[in-house]
């Protein structure tokens, strides 16, 4: 087995997944470690990967559902089972969802791709960042995914212009944002289609498409549209293997190896190891940091890092059941049905959007109930907070520390929803703390260990050769779905590494001349 490589990738979703593939692609040794297995879909069937984990799909809902849950009062979470789908966290205000699988959130995203409410996200953050470039980022990963918005002549089912409660709800003046789905060429008939790459998916029937992932592969998933890619271009997966610490060698070895990476290899349950020049940590918002703070403070096998754990947001992340009581069957359709709100709505951040609940045919429960389940949904929403959570580990127990009521976005939400119950006459049903899947923050981007943790180019301050390419990196939250620029940010941690290996290539090249 592989003991060592030039690059580590830790995580598998649009951080991990973007990065390792740009690397790939320029013929760099990359090896992935994700924790998640590889799921049981008609793309990655069709490309022959092997030891495939189900969907929670139906009736492996029960068995595959949970992965695990965490509290911040025990000192590791719960573990149900290594193959499980969504690993939950409660923290002190704030519940944090998350996922584990081969392709990381894409198998639980509802497939939204937007750049972030503010066009100037990027501008002024760093001496050494350019608007103009991460734009170009948002460009080529919208294009890499086929992303596109949806428009009248696809005749979606049940969008906002079909369920507005005569007039009642409104998309007006809203961006239509892209969707990574594989729409109909055809509507009303799907097709099976082959791409370059020799991955099968057909295309989306309204149907199955959620937060439980996509069967067929009608939802471009990462697994296949950019990890597989990767493959091709020589990237290593090793998947079900969860990284547990990053030691930091204090002297690069004799290959100029500067970390030993340790994990659990699930598939034969035992204990690994293995050494890498550099390290790209993509596990996720909370396990990015967990992973930092654990081999910090636990282990002595990172340095420094001041500000680690400062700066976590939610993305205003808000979920409530939606008792619609509706006519139609809101089960067909897209993942989210929006972005809307009320008509006149004063409302200048805040994004609602209906969430679907699909894959309702396979569950193991009485027809009534499903009946019942497809005139309700849930109803979603999101803005800019003040990302003004704490992530710590003290005790060896990791929490999250969130007041929502430092975020005004949170009352806008609240309005919003009171506005859509009084107006229409439903119900909305939804916890007093937010859940959220979107968290982010906590190794975030700054000019110096002072601001932040990690630089322009991902790296951290106090470590270097290790780098930061995921949601837990973003200096505040986008106040959209934050996929896309989760993704726009690796692939400029990616080509900037990139960048730095080349120069290395040519100090070695002109040591050697010198030598001889």
């Amino acid at each position: 087995m592989k003991k060592q490589a030039e690059t580590v990738v830790i995580g598998s979703g649009f951080g991990g997944a973007i990065a390792a593939k740009r690397l790939a692609d320029a013929g760099r040794d990359v090896l992935m470690l994700e924790r998640g297995p590889w799921r049981d879909t008609v793309p990655n069937r069709s490309v022959g990967i092997d030891n495939l984990a189900p969907l929670p799909q139906g009736k492996k809902a029960l068995t595959h559902g949970v992965r695990s849950f965490g509290t911040y009062r025990l000192r590791r979470p719960v573990l149900f089972n290594k193959k499980g789908f969504i690993e939950a966290f409660r923290g002190k205000g704030i519940t944090v969802i998350c996922s584990s699988s081969v392709g990381g959130g894409s198998h639980v995203y509802a497939a939204m791709l937007a750049k972030p409410a503010d066009p100037d996200y990027w501008a002024s953050r760093h001496p050494l960042l350019s608007k103009t470039v991460m734009d170009n980022y948002y460009a080529e990963i919208l294009a890499l995914l086929k992303a596109r918005p949806v428009t009248d002549d696809d005749r979606v089912p049940n969008d906002i212009g079909q369920t507005n409660y005569d007039g009642t709800l409104s998309s007006k003046g809203l961006a239509n944002p892209f969707i990574g789905i594989l729409l109909p060429a055809h509507p009303g008939t799907v097709a099976r289609v082959v791409d370059a790459n020799g991955v099968e998916r057909w295309e989306c029937d309204y149907k199955n498409n959620s937060i439980l992932g996509s069967p067929t592969g009608a939802k471009t998933t990462l697994d296949f549209s950019v990890v597989w890619p990767a493959i091709r271009s020589g990237l290593i997966v090793r998947d079900m293997c969860e990284v547990t610490v990053i030691h930091r060698l204090q002297t690069s070895d004799a290959d100029g190896m500067r970390y030993e990476i340790f994990y659990r290899d699930h598939h034969r349950n035992k204990d690994q190891r293995v050494r890498a020049r550099h390290v790209i940590l993509a596990a996720g918002c909370l396990n990015t940091v967990r992973l930092l703070m654990h081999s910090r403070n636990t282990r002595a096998g990172l340095l420094g890092m001041p500000r680690l754990g400062k700066g976590f947001g939610t993305n205003g992340g808000y979920f409530g059941f939606w008792k619609e009581n509706s006519e139609r069957d809101l089960s067909i359709g897209l993942p989210l049905c929006g972005p809307f709100r009320v008509a006149n709505s004063t409302s200048s951040s805040v994004q609602v959007l209906r969430a679907a609940i699909q894959g309702l045919d396979d569950i193991p429960c009485p027809a009534f109930l499903k009946k019942w389940f497809r005139r309700n949904a849930f109803i979603v929403a999101l803005g800019k907070d003040n990302n003004n959570g704490v992530m710590s580990l003290k005790g060896g127990k990791f929490n999250v520390t969130y007041n929502k009521s430092e975020s005004h976005v949170y009352q806008e939400i609240d309005n919003e929803v009171s506005e859509i119950k009084a107006r229409i006459g439903t119900k909305i049903y939804s916890p007093a703390a937010p859940v959220t899947v979107q968290p982010l923050g906590g190794a975030c981007l700054g000019t110096s260990n002072q601001d932040g943790v990690i630089g322009a180019n991902g790296e951290v301050f106090d470590n270097p050769g290790l780098y930061v390419a995921d949601a837990a990196a973003l200096p505040e939250s986008p106040g959209r779905p934050p996929s896309l620029t989760i993704a726009a940010w690796a692939a400029n941690v990616a080509d900037r590494l990139l960048e730095t290996l080349k120069y290395d290539s040519l100090q070695q090249t002109d040591s050697s001349s010198q030598s001889r």
